[in-house]
């Protein structure tokens, strides 16, 4: 889920505040600001202007003579929509973090819910996000059926009505979306088989332990079939199907960039292009009993640092090679790897800060197999438990 968190708290940091939210969230769909200013910049460039999504924000009230009624009443009363012009942004959930100081039934009027003890309150947290989040899905629910959708298949029912007038009863479709005759398809949770996704968390954790065991010499290919096969492993809520080892050509010769796969964004998603490349969970990253970094591990990222000069070299052939499969040129890129073991990555950090020092690659997400399966995991938890339609 995409959130937007906004502190009055600067000794809060970032990495603190992403923990609190991680059972909802993931980092680079995590957007912290200190300021209602800088919030409001934020919705304005990435809601308003370029049409994309956001599930819910979190705020404090108080900040420096200002206070987060202002931004919810710019809210309640704006005419916008967004998410690819599905929603209207004054349905967008605002939560309020509980000031004891100042709180009355005034001051959180208009919100969807008020958290009490934050952070400290988890069971609050949680049960205030799930209300706010599967009421809003709820009154979506409502407004399909009144537009004549079915909310769980969304065909038309047989009896509706060519022409749609009673706009005004809309609690969170846009009339765009009316108008359009749009769907709401490209959300994973409009629809989502959660036992399947369920069942292939199981299926990832016995391959782990299978070949931890008994290491297959086609180990990285197994992985690869069972991305394809369990897609939302790699595409999470935000990418569409992942592009699987295309060939990027160099300068028009035979020779070629083959990354394990490439995730376009949905339209709606606040996420740049990801090049997602694959490595063995049984390889090492560190030389046992030595403060060194394996060579395969150097290999590894220099493999992604090629990739990425690549697709951020201003090369009009190689940008030809992109556009073929991701539709256009985009400014920024993301780049993960995935390798290893969650235990080794944690007692090694600074030896990979420093390999990523070295490269000049900071923007690399080593990720390793059992943090893609946590990933997973709070994915299946989310659509369980927030699933309406």
């Amino acid at each position: 889920m995409t959130i937007l968190f906004i502190s009055n708290n600067t000794k809060f940091t970032r990495d603190e505040a992403l923990k609190t939210f991680e059972p909802y969230t993931e980092n680079n769909d995590f957007h912290h600001y200190y300021s209602l200013s800088k919030a409001k910049d934020f919705l304005l460039k990435n809601l308003i202007t370029k049409n994309k999504h956001l599930d819910f924000i979190v705020a404090d009230w108080n900040f420096a003579g200002r206070n987060s009624k202002e931004l919810l009443n710019w809210l309640r009363n704006s005419t916008s929509i967004y998410s690819s012009s599905n929603f209207q942004i004054k349905s967008l959930p605002f939560l309020l973090i509980e000031d004891k100081q100042n709180q009355s039934a005034t001051i959180s009027d208009g919100f969807d819910g008020v958290i009490e003890n934050f952070p400290n309150n988890t069971r609050d947290l949680k049960f205030k996000i799930g209300y706010c989040i599967k009421d809003w899905r709820t009154n979506i629910a409502d407004d399909l059926e009144l537009i004549g959708l079915d909310p769980k298949t969304q065909l038309s029912y047989s009896g509706h009505r060519k022409s749609f007038i009673s706009y005004y009863k809309l609690k969170v479709l846009s009339r765009e979306f009316v108008d359009e005759k749009s769907k709401l398809s490209n959300y994973i949770w409009t629809n989502p088989n959660t036992n399947h996704l369920e069942e292939s968390n199981y299926a990832f954790e016995k391959k782990m332990k299978l070949n931890r065991n008994r290491p297959s010499k086609y180990l990285e290919k197994e992985f690869h079939d069972f991305f394809n096969e369990n897609p939302t492993f790699i595409k999470g809520e935000n990418f569409e199907t992942p592009l699987y080892e295309k060939h990027l050509y160099i300068n028009k010769s035979r020779k070629y960039n083959e990354p394990d796969f490439i995730n376009k964004p949905l339209d709606h998603a606040i996420r740049n292009p990801e090049i997602f490349e694959v490595k063995r969970h049984t390889q090492r990253i560190i030389w046992k009993n030595k403060d060194k970094l394996l060579s395969h591990a150097k290999k590894s990222f220099k493999q992604v640092i090629r990739y990425k000069n690549y697709f951020e070299t201003p090369n009009i052939y190689h940008q030809s090679q992109i556009e073929k499969y991701l539709g256009r040129i985009y400014k920024n890129y993301e780049y993960t790897l995935l390798l290893g073991s969650s235990e080794e990555k944690r007692f090694n950090q600074d030896l990979i800060e420093e390999l990523k020092a070295d490269f000049n690659f900071d923007e690399i997400n080593l990720v390793t197999y059992d943090e893609l399966l946590k990933k997973h995991i709070r994915l299946c938890d989310r659509l369980s438990e927030m699933n309406i339609l």
